[in-house]
């Protein structure tokens, strides 16, 4: 048999043949039968999808000043920091983000949903390097930025308090301090704060108990501070008359053998309600709530909202505890010690909308932390409005209970509060003392306590009630009036002397030189007025009767004498708004407490009622204002 000789050509070309074969097999599975699968594959290895992140909304004060802010990171053009404009100022309140953009604490996490806005989607078309080609990639659906949350605060006013809380901890050796001051007619939170803070800023700080704003989140046992509503309990129900006289315990009262005694700091003699106010006595308000009985000061209590949360917009905020009646009469002792504040737990909001309500004349508020949300653009979204939760007291009653918590400020435990620098600001208010409770002796520990003071600024007619509390202070006076009230009293003359926040009535802002007629002197006594003009070489003159300057007018030429109109700050007249800003109108409006509507702007050239027009009870004052030239 002839045998084939297989040369080493034959053998290259079978190779050469097979590989091809092969590959036009292999291009045939890729082109044809599976054509599709490797086109999705191909395109998956081009194209990525990415969220786009939206711009958190802003946080400010009343006044636009931005508290928390974004900024836009440098490699990642899409991605935000957040930041916090003001630092450690307001923190407790604006609160903090997490690394994952979710708000973790305060209003940033109250309202995270609302802040964060709506992300978008983003398909990207990328080149070999995995760059992307932005002419063929595009948003699918734009991120839509949070809405722009403003808070009632006012950021002066908080640096005031948070300075003077910082000061208070160092004075007194205290372990924190806090203080919250109101609008108490229409509830809103002015500045609230706890000293230590932390810095929302720092990656390094942890924050711990220095995030805890312990207006809304301390629950404690109010002690004297809580008298107020034991008063208002009698007064209402007609249980107690303010005249009656209670007999002279000595210093300690024991009501049976078995009792266990109550006692006050000093023997006081024979004191009728007011007098026991002024002098704290915890024997004549045991007696009081004795009267009074578990289920009417049960109701009181719960009335003016104790037991619950105030508001749903305070991160943190407890509720604290009240007995039920048939808790608070198991013995013949607990009754009578809720009536000087033990037997209870209160968080400080409680207590300052509490006296905010008696302030106003008797009803209690919702504090308001939230004023408006405005959109990206600064568009008015939402505006919220004041909430009357409920009257809880007669506007009778209210006014007895501010004579005395005056008498308490004039010649009671608070005499640390009154000012020598703002004199003419008559303060009202109640100190508290209270004693922690040890769970491990279960009994109360005189070195440990809770020092308290609530003012009215003014007592009557007032601006602002403000609360401070003290905690755990280690000096030799520890009361709540040597501590918590001096405290009080600073807060109040810095907000009276700084050139933003002084209310009109007094006129105490400090005056550029360049201006010399600049401030206001509506309010003040005609003497006073115009001494304060001649200190500021303010050339003025008076028209009318009265011992107060109602309202104040410049000619419409450039003269620069200032017109200062006398008479009295009562309601039975309406007092001559032309020629004011509206800042003024409002300001004389609310002195006779008139409901305000106006158009326009610039200065007063039209009112109803007019000047000098007998006034009606609910009665609207309607303004028309039109600008210079």
């Amino acid at each position: 048999m002839k045998m084939i000789n297989i040369g080493p050509l034959f053998f290259i070309k079978l190779v050469v043949y097979g590989v091809i074969g092969i590959l036009v097999i292999q291009t045939f599975l890729i082109q044809v039968l599976n054509r599709e699968v490797y086109q999705a594959e191909t395109k998956t290895m081009v194209t990525r999808t990415k969220n786009i992140y939206a711009e958190r909304g802003q946080i400010m004060d009343r006044n636009g000043v931005v508290f928390a802010d974004n900024l836009r990171d440098s490699v990642k053009t899409e991605d935000f920091t957040r930041v916090f404009l003001q630092g450690k100022l307001a923190s407790q309140i604006v609160g903090k983000v997490g690394y994952n953009g979710v708000g973790s604490m305060g209003m940033e996490r109250i309202f995270d949903l609302r802040l964060r806005g709506s992300e978008g989607f983003r398909v990207s078309i990328q080149d070999a390097k995995s760059r992307e080609i932005y002419g063929r990639s595009e948003n699918v659906a734009e991120a839509e930025p949070g809405n722009n949350l403003v808070l009632t605060i006012d950021r002066n006013m908080q640096e005031i308090v948070e300075k003077e809380l910082k000061a208070g901890v160092s004075e007194f050796k205290a372990t924190s301090a806090s203080a919250v001051v109101i609008d108490p007619y229409t509830g809103e939170v002015l500045a609230m704060a706890s000293y230590p803070t932390f810095d929302p800023n720092s990656k390094k700080q942890g924050v711990g108990s220095m995030a805890k704003n312990d207006i809304v989140a301390m629950s404690y046992e109010p002690g004297s501070t809580f008298k107020v509503i034991t008063a208002a309990a009698a007064l209402e129900n007609s249980v107690v008359s303010p005249d009656s006289v209670f007999e002279n315990e000595g210093k300690c009262w024991k009501w049976s053998e078995k009792s266990e005694k109550i006692c006050d700091t000093h023997i006081y003699g024979d004191m009728d309600m007011a007098e026991a106010m002024v002098q704290s006595s915890n024997i004549v308000y045991g007696k009081i709530a004795d009267k009074v009985g578990a289920e009417k000061l049960y109701l009181m209590a719960r009335n003016f909202g104790f037991g619950m949360r105030t508001s749903d917009a305070f991160y943190g905020e407890e509720s604290g505890k009240i007995l039920q009646p048939y808790e608070l009469t198991r013995d013949d002792r607990t009754l009578k010690t809720m009536g000087f504040g033990h037997a209870l737990m209160a968080t400080p909001i409680q207590l300052v909308m509490a006296y905010s309500a008696v302030a106003n004349g008797g009803k209690l508020m919702e504090p308001m932390i939230v004023k408006e949300w405005r959109d990206s653009k600064g568009n008015l979204v939402e505006k919220r409005e004041p909430v009357e939760v409920r009257r809880v007291i007669s506007e009778k009653t209210a006014a007895d209970i501010r004579q005395m918590l005056h008498r308490v400020v004039n010649n009671g435990t608070a005499k640390k509060v009154m000012s020598k620098k703002i004199p003419d600001v008559v303060f009202g208010g109640k100190t508290g003392t209270a004693e922690k409770y040890n769970q491990e002796t279960h009994k109360y520990d005189r070195d440990h306590q809770v020092a308290s003071f609530i003012g009215l600024a003014p007592v009557e007619n007032a601006r602002f009630v403000c609360m401070v509390l003290v905690d755990d202070p280690q000096t030799a006076q520890k009361h709540g009036g040597n501590t918590a009230g001096p405290i009080f009293r600073r807060i109040m003359e810095g907000i009276y002397y700084h050139p933003e926040l002084s209310p009109a009535s007094y006129g105490l802002a400090v005056v550029d030189s360049k201006n010399r007629c600049k401030g206001d002197f509506v309010g003040m006594k005609a003497d006073a007025a115009k001494s304060l003009a001649a200190s500021r070489n303010c050339p003025v003159k008076f028209e009318g009767e009265g011992s107060r300057v109602i309202s104040e007018r410049r000619d419409m030429s450039d003269s620069l004498e200032l017109t200062l109109m006398l008479g009295e700050m009562t309601a039975g007249k309406m007092p001559d708004l032309k020629g004011l800003s509206l800042k003024d109108a409002l300001e004389i409006a609310g002195n006779i407490r008139m409901n305000v509507e106006y158009t326009g702007k610039g200065r007063v050239v039209a009112q109803s009622p007019k000047a000098d027009e007998e006034l009606r009870k609910g009665q609207i004052c309607k303004l028309t204002l039109k600008e210079r030239g």
